[in-house]
């Protein structure tokens, strides 16, 4: 504990002198205090300049002033700034709830004391809830650091507190009586009117926007300067004018509430928001120009309109998901079409539980990004409902949402992209014909195998094969029966071989095998007889049966050499070794 009240310490008096390193002389002459609001929100204490015209509080992560403890409502209260011109001060007044009329949960409490709204002084104490409060200090901008600081450690008695000599000054000032437009009303009893006159005294001709009153009756009995300068025509207009149009009717359904409601007068929106006054038996009006922020508003659903249109319509699946634990928070058509689940089925739930092959890598990639932010692309398999998982190409990268930073996944598709690459690498690794290895990927096999050997001191033979007499098999019948017969030799050959053995064709009528692991000789001769007895048989092709042979030749590793390529010539020269010998046969290198 002591240790954060060192770091709000340390943080304040970084601020504060931040703050008087700014006041250039032009700026001090703005206004001779300075507003400020001390929030305790559970263990989390820090120090809000109060500068801009309005600050809305609560737990909505989209209000100026956020609270984290859940007793907190999420529109609790809402600080309006009000300015007297001619005195050059500022008036802070804080409402219950939002503007647009949603009231809080726990009320306004201020000092223990329950309030719709209050004009803040100087030490009030603002409770929220148990864990969260703010106090609301007035300081001479001319003070001292380490007044100020005097100041904000007894924040807990602020009867003692002294801001400056002239404290006095600044509260005499809020109720010094100003110039502003009063009708005479004979139905207001004379008690009221003066302690109505004394109050209102003290901030509506301070305030920069239009306040209004009417009676029950709906006659006008008051409006401040800024309504008298922005409608000029209100008194000869008066319950005919569009700012004071139907009131009357709505207060009937509405008595003794805030009512808010958006006003279109002088091609300019405005958002008038009414209090019903029963005890003063008034209708009071204040109105804010919303014209700007309309505008942002309209634009900006447009903007949103339009992402929402190419999100939906894009062809590639879009899942936003949180930084912290990975919990799926967004997700767009094509993605629930394409892995079929619900958007119910996918919300709040996390992402890795949707992966389907690699999940350890994906977890690394998640956690890479978590510490260096760059995006990252990674090719595994979704999990599909009710169906086989789905190849696609997924890149996560950083964005901000709803003001905070999530993870944006987008994947697509790639199962016909890797139907076509495998179909490719096929066709570069293997014949077309008969489905074997091609020359050149069985070298590369060889050569992994051979060092394989070497580290484990293993055995290894290597076969070249060719069919005996094809030359004339091929002209008596044709070369749709010797693809045939090639097809069905290299068959036999396989069939004949073990499973851990490589078969690969080598162009024409040869054929070359390398077979790890040779323990003996005589394991190598069993190989090769059942071999040439397969050929022997009788080969059926379309209809047509045909007798022939096989001719092999045999290199043994390390004894005939140590490397592809020489192993494969005294293969080559065997094989020769057996046709001189009368083919159907096979002949181990010497």
């Amino acid at each position: 504990m002591n240790n954060q009240n060192d770091d709000f310490t340390s943080n304040l008096r970084d601020t504060l002198l931040d703050h008087q390193q700014k006041l250039t002389d032009e700026n001090r002459e703005e206004g001779q205090y300075l507003y400020l609001l001390i929030i305790e929100d559970g263990n989390d204490k820090r120090l809000i300049y109060l500068t801009d015209e309005m600050y809305e509080m609560g737990r909505r992560h989209d209000v100026e002033i956020i609270f984290h403890d859940q007793a907190v409502s999420r529109d609790h209260a809402t600080i309006i700034k009000e300015y007297n011109q001619e005195e050059n001060l500022f008036f802070y007044k804080i409402v219950d709830g939002s503007l647009s009329g949603k009231k809080s949960t726990n009320g306004l409490i201020i000092n223990n004391k329950q309030y719709q709204n209050k004009y803040l002084e100087h030490g009030d104490l603002i409770q929220f809830s148990k864990q969260a409060k703010a106090r609301f200090f007035v300081i001479d901008k001319n003070s001292q650091i380490k007044d100020i600081f005097n100041i904000i450690n007894k924040s807990e008695n602020p009867e003692e507190i002294l801001i400056d000599k002239d404290l006095d000054s600044y509260a005499k000032k809020t109720l010094d009586h100003q110039t502003f437009h009063f009708e005479n009303d004979p139905n207001l009893e004379k008690e009221n009117i003066a302690n109505y006159i004394s109050k209102l005294s003290s901030f509506a001709e301070l305030s920069p926007y239009p306040i209004i009153e009417i009676n029950l009756q709906g006659k006008l009995t008051y409006y401040n300067q800024a309504a008298n300068f922005l409608f000029p025509n209100l008194a000869e207009e008066k319950m005919s004018h569009p700012v004071l149009s139907n009131l009357l009717k709505a207060e009937q359904k509405i008595h003794g509430n805030l009512f808010v409601r958006e006003l279109h007068c002088y091609n300019k929106v405005f958002e008038q928001y009414i209090h019903y006054l029963p005890e003063l038996k008034l209708i009071r009006s204040y109105i804010f120009d919303f014209t700007e922020r309309k505008e942002i508003e309209a634009r900006l659903k447009d903007s949103e309109a339009k992402y929402r249109a190419v999100i939906e319509q894009i062809s590639e699946g879009i899942i936003l998901f949180t930084a912290e634990d990975f919990l799926i928070i967004e997700v767009n058509a094509f993605a629930n079409k394409i892995l079929k689940y619900s958007l119910k089925e996918l919300i709040h739930e996390n992402i890795e539980s949707f992966i389907g092959d690699k999940p350890e890598e994906f977890r690394e990639n998640l956690e890479r990004l978590k510490i260096t932010k760059i995006s990252f692309r990674q090719e595994l398999k979704l999990k599909v409902k009710n169906d086989k998982p789905l190849e696609v190409e997924l890149s996560v990268s950083v964005i901000t949402y709803q003001n905070k930073l999530v993870y944006c996944s987008v994947f697509r598709d790639i199962s016909d992209r890797k139907k076509l690459e495998n179909k490719l690498k096929y066709q570069a690794y293997h014949d077309s014909l008969t489905g074997l290895y091609k020359r050149n990927f069985f070298i590369h096999s060889c050569t992994k195998s051979l060092a394989r050997a070497k580290r484990k001191k293993m055995v290894i033979a290597v076969m070249f094969f060719d069919v005996d007499y094809f030359k004339q098999i091929n002209d008596n019948y044709g070369h749709d029966i010797g693809d045939l017969l090639l097809k069905q030799f290299a068959q036999r050959l396989q069939h004949s071989l073990r499973e851990a053995d490589s078969l690969a064709r080598w162009g024409g009528d040869e054929f070359v095998a390398l077979l790890p692991d040779i323990t003996s000789q005589d394991d190598l001769i069993i190989i090769l007889d059942r071999i040439v007895q397969a050929i022997r048989v009788p080969f059926l092709c379309n209809d047509i049966t045909i007798r022939t042979s096989t001719s092999i030749g045999v290199a043994i590793y390390p004894k005939h050499g140590t490397d592809i390529d020489a192993l494969l010539k005294k293969a080559d020269k065997a094989l020769y070794t057996t046709k001189n010998n009368g083919r159907n046969g096979y002949t181990i290198y010497l």
